[in-house]
């Protein structure tokens, strides 16, 4: 039994010995020539849109052909009718309604450029809408 301890013991201090001494390292991994990097970014809005009138975000985003964009709002009175959209390189509005208080589109461009988020309020009073745009 003493010697069954002993060897316990002995391999119990080599472990411990073998375990401090090892060196931890990092390795850089390099990406692969075949990876493809899809970066997206997000924002979200929160807005009042007075009657008859249109929102134009303050900022714009570069996007290339074929990218897509996402809208996802909702807004109130949900029976108003509202327009969520782009307005596109060419200054021309691209939009489609909201339903029954909520928009969830999605946008394919065609061409390259800086694009701005706009909301349409065709209604006869003011309507509050929060949101996302994903690109």
């Amino acid at each position: 039994m003493r010697l069954k301890k002993a060897f316990c013991l002995l391999l119990a201090g080599i472990l411990t010995f073998a375990c401090l001494t090892l060196e931890a390292g990092a390795v850089q991994a390099e990406p692969e020539a075949n990876t493809l990097s899809i970066e997206r970014a997000s924002g979200r809005f929160s807005v009042d849109v007075g009657k008859q009138s249109t929102f134009t975000a303050d900022s714009t985003f570069p996007l290339d052909i074929g990218d897509t964009v996402t809208i996802k709002a909702t807004y109130t009175p949900r029976s108003a009718s509202v327009d969520f959209g782009l307005i596109a390189p060419d200054g021309l509005f691209y939009s489609l309604p909201g339903q029954r208080g909520s928009c969830s589109e999605t946008f394919k461009v065609d061409q390259r450029g800086d694009y701005t988020l706009a909301i349409r309020n065709n209604s006869d009073s003011t309507v509050s809408i929060s949101g996302t745009v994903t690109y």
